[in-house]
């Protein structure tokens, strides 16, 4: 359907809507941009539980927060153009999703296949890392094998091979890089849609029916069999029951062709065992022609040009009977390709989405319980990831995606990232940017040192975690550039601040962890190596020539600078006070150190501590005083004398 109009107009309707008759479905909105034209759509749960739909128009791929049903809201929007690839205009769009991302493909045009990293969605970010159009321009549709991180191209317009039928990537190391496994053609010829898992292809085959491959060696598919219905129409698509012993089928041409309902119980020889339909609108003339099923535990939700998105149950696939509809192109005339394209019912709440070639997306509710089995917390049944389109929820062991780089020196790193609650460990591997080969670590902790690096160079770094019985995707690459790292010495040359230190600042000087340290100005820490300074809410202690500026992104707001330079040669000790404690440390900043004795003495010249022998030791640590007090250092014949700021 062409709509005739010059002016984009969004349009979001709640609660009830001027579109057709709805039993057990509740609208909760409809988005529509009434200058698109739409096609296909799927749906996308984060890691927090977030709800996303992904939509098709002709010339866009759209992403929508539905998490609030009633309200849904667009994050962004792509066109197909990349460098070197022109924008298509497209009737057919497709869309997966695997772990953080989402692939699409258009069958207009020569898009190829664009990769979505969506591991930021819930801040409104999505961003296109990858486009690749070298083994095929076009395709009809995508699916994606989970279990095995394998991504199935189908119906492709493959160069030079034009009869190749579908072509496979390996996506499971690296989803943003999806690695050319195969280009081949199988039995059965052109495929118009797919189911795949653990490397069994289901394949709606169009006129030729549906065919059973297995693709455990992508260069070499195994023909295991194939059956047609007994309307032999053009096999669309298809989806297996939540038992794995029969399949749905639509058959899209010729139109008003019935629902079929297959045995897979035995791959090697699968067969027909009926079919069914049931229109919603018995006024009208002609038979509902039915376009993409899904099912959930016993309910198939089947989208259908003429009747919207209708429920059927099928737990007596012998007796199927409408459970719910809700239609969103009000017609009489069952004839044409109009109304309701796509439908997504795996959302973790239940909410189901729909895209309407002419109206839009519908966000929908069902009084019925969907018993999708990605809400239970736990991967188990027939369920894969693909079910949820993502997350689910808790029950998914995922890869850190937050890793935070602090320059020990400028060829030593450390990397902490946020420890996985259902992780055993992790794989972090690395390169330099300009290189191919990948160095693997293994840890058990969230936290690594790598050592003997290239200073001031860049590096690529990717972490995945292993979740017992598998490993994840590697989450997305993150480059660093190694420090050129300053000499020794701190010295707040500023003004009076507070800051905390992160890990031990070790040199004659050891400040331990997580104690609040004020450096006083005109007070310094002579420091023999490098050191770390970490960021607090309000004070960062940050290198000339920093160390570890990577690490600093996204934290909190800068207020207070101290300047890092050697400590004055004339500064044998430095005292720095831990308030918040009621302690003081004197620290001796000489390298050729002498025994030294101290003494405090308040306002009235009365000797209020000292320590009972002379010291050797670089820091000793002293309660404060409560009241105007100097420490006096004896070391030979020479004295030093240093004001104490009591406590209050």
């Amino acid at each position: 359907m062409i709509k005739h109009i010059s002016i984009a107009f969004f349009l979001v309707i709640s609660a009830c809507s001027i579109h057709g008759q709805s039993f057990n479905m509740t609208l909760e909105s409809n988005w529509d941009n009434t200058s698109y034209t739409y096609n296909d759509c799927w749906g996308y749960t984060d890691a927090l539980g977030n709800e996303y739909a992904i939509l098709g128009s002709r010339e866009r791929v759209l992403f929508i927060d539905v998490t609030t049903p009633s309200a849904p809201s667009v994050i962004a929007e792509f066109t197909g153009s990349f460098p070197g690839i022109p924008a298509a205009n497209s009737i057919w769009r497709d869309f997966k999703t695997y772990d953080r991302y989402a692939y699409a493909v258009a069958d207009q045009g020569s898009e190829g296949m664009m990769v979505f990293d969506m591991s930021d969605i819930h801040n409104g970010n999505v961003v296109k890392v990858n486009q690749l159009n070298t083994h095929f321009t076009r395709a009809h549709n995508i699916f994606i094998d989970v279990p095995e991180g394998k991504l199935y191209a189908l119906g492709p317009n493959t160069p030079g091979t034009p009869n190749d039928d579908v072509v496979v990537y390996d996506i499971k190391d690296d989803p943003s890089n999806p690695v050319f496994l195969a280009s081949v053609n199988v039995s059965g010829g052109y495929i118009h849609d797919a189911y795949v898992e653990n490397n069994i292809l289901y394949a709606s085959s169009g006129n030729d029916g549906l065919y059973i491959i297995d693709m455990s060696t992508p260069t070499s598919p195994s023909f295991m069999s194939f059956e047609t219905s007994i309307a032999a129409g053009f096999n669309h698509s298809g989806w297996p029951f939540d038992n794995g012993d029969k399949m749905i089928v639509a058959e899209e041409v010729p139109q008003g062709l019935k629902l079929g309902i297959f045995d897979i119980s035995d791959l090697s020889a699968i067969s027909f065992l009926n079919d069914f339909r049931d229109p919603i609108n018995t006024s009208g003339t002609g038979n509902v022609t039915y376009h993409n099923p899904y099912m959930v535990g016993d309910l198939a939700v089947i989208s259908s040009y003429e009747d919207g998105i209708t429920i059927m149950d099928l737990s007596d696939s012998n007796n199927p009977f409408r459970a719910a509809h809700y239609d969103t192109w009000t017609n009489t005339n069952y004839a044409g390709y109009e109304g309701c394209w796509g439908a997504y019912p795996y959302f973790p709440s239940g909410t189901i989405i729909g895209s309407d070639i002419a109206t839009g997306m519908y966000v929908l509710s069902t009084s019925l319980s969907l018993t999708n089995t990605c809400s239970n917390g736990v991967q188990d049944d027939f369920e894969i990831d693909v079910d949820c389109g993502g997350f689910c929820n808790t029950c998914v062991c995922s890869a850190p995606t937050d890793m935070v780089f602090t320059d020990i020196t400028s060829t030593n790193i450390e990397i902490n990232w946020t420890a996985v609650s259902t992780a055993v460990g992790y794989e972090l591997r690395y390169k330099l940017s300009s290189s191919n080969t990948w160095t693997n670590i293994t840890t058990s902790t969230n936290s690594i040192t790598i050592n003997n690096l290239v200073a001031d160079t860049d590096y690529d770094f990717q972490i995945r975690a292993d979740c017992g019985n598998r490993l994840t995707p590697y989450a997305t690459s993150v480059t660093h550039t190694t420090g050129v790292c300053p000499p020794t010495g701190l010295y707040s040359g500023v003004q009076d601040g507070t800051f905390t230190t992160s890990q031990f600042i070790q040199s004659i000087a050891t400040i331990p962890p997580s104690n609040d340290v004020s450096y006083f100005t005109g007070d310094s820490i002579l420091l023999g190596n490098d050191f770390l300074v970490d960021l607090n809410a309000d004070f960062l202690a940050e290198i000339n020539a920093p160390c570890g500026v990577a690490a600093f992104t996204g934290q909190s707001q800068i207020a207070q600078f101290a300047s890092i330079e050697p400590a004055p040669p004339e500064q044998k000790y430095t005292i720095v006070e831990n308030r918040e404690e009621g302690v003081f440390y004197v620290i001796s900043n000489s390298n050729s150190r002498k025994p030294y004795k101290l003494e405090i003495i308040d306002d009235k010249g009365e000797l209020i501590a000292t320590n009972p022998e002379p010291q050797l030791q670089t820091l000793v640590k002293m309660k404060s005083m409560h009241r105007k007090a100097k420490l006096v250092i004896r070391e030979g014949d020479q004295i030093f004398e240093y004001e104490l700021h009591h406590r209050h």
